[in-house]
């Protein structure tokens, strides 16, 4: 690529949000880091990210609404300056985020910025970097980012450095917000009562032809202790059934939960009946 186009260069990109259909906790690390065994799905609520060449060197990222922490607290911010030290550019990079898909929330927001970038930077700088060694440059950012990275249906094992591809149908889905940020932190530090498992001991049917099916696999390890920090978690659940969900389920840490819908139709129809919940958003499989 030639310096001038560089120099001119920017692109706007969508980073998804995803949903955890199934997440077992195995093992606690020596590391302090927790295993886990994990069927995750990337869906159709997006940040919306403008990254540009600046010429002087400069890594500066801001979003809209100000709500983001600045310098290396930011994961876009540390995924730049990951790729510029280890490739040694020189080049700058702006990024503007447009917050869509809430904080707290357990559906990888920030993760999947810091992917997002991260694959834009590969084509601007024309790096020479496999998908592998990026994800393997992504899981020093955060443990999601190698997930972002692959970017489709997939299982993740280990701290999430391990990802295999699987195949699942098409699905519409309603993600509930409560308006409750929930520290990943806090809860995995609550699960030391539920690390009895193997790797090895975990099972799950890899035969997904209906969103019944994918129903039939829901499983989340970390809901219980959620459900002690944000009791809405419950209720959300229970409205979401009642609203024509076929499953529903916490995704990741929470506090977002999700209910499987048939088709695009009950979805939406779904999506009204529990708009009073918080944040609601009614979304597809991409």
């Amino acid at each position: 690529m030639k310096t001038r186009s560089k120099e001119a260069w920017e692109r706007v990109s969508l980073s998804p949000a995803k949903v955890n259909l199934f997440l077992k906790v195995v093992s606690k690390r020596p590391d302090g880091y927790h295993n886990l065994v994990s069927i995750v799905d990337l869906v159709s609520l997006y940040d919306r990210m403008t990254i540009r060449a600046v010429p002087d060197g400069r890594v500066v990222v801001r979003d809209k609404a100000g709500i983001l922490p600045t310098g290396p607290e930011n994961t876009v911010f540390r995924a730049i300056t990951l790729l510029k030290e280890h490739y040694k550019q020189a080049s700058g990079v702006e990024v503007l985020i447009e917050k869509h898909i809430p904080m707290g929330a357990g559906l990888g927001g920030g993760s999947s910025d810091a992917a997002t970038v991260m694959k834009a930077l590969v084509r601007l700088w024309d790096l020479p970097v496999g998908p592998r060694e990026l994800m393997d440059l992504g899981g020093r950012i955060g443990a999601d980012v190698p997930l972002f990275i692959f970017g489709a249906p997939c299982v993740i094992q280990g701290i999430g450095e391990r990802v295999s591809p699987l195949r699942l149908p098409p699905l519409w889905y309603v993600i509930v917000y409560p308006n409750v940020a929930i520290s990943t932190k806090d809860v995995y530090g609550g699960l030391r009562n539920l690390l009895t498992k193997e790797e090895n001991e975990v099972r799950f049917s890899e035969d997904f032809s209906s969103p019944l099916d994918v129903a039939n696999v829901l499983e989340n390890d970390l809901e219980e202790v959620a459900l002690l920090k944000c009791p809405e978690i419950k209720t959300i659940k229970e409205r979401l059934s009642k609203a024509g969900a076929v499953g529903s389920l916490m995704s990741g840490s929470g506090s977002a939960v999700f209910g499987i819908f048939r088709d695009e139709k009950e979805a939406r129809e779904g999506s009204a009946r529990v708009g009073d919940l918080g944040s609601v958003f009614a979304v597809r499989s991409v």
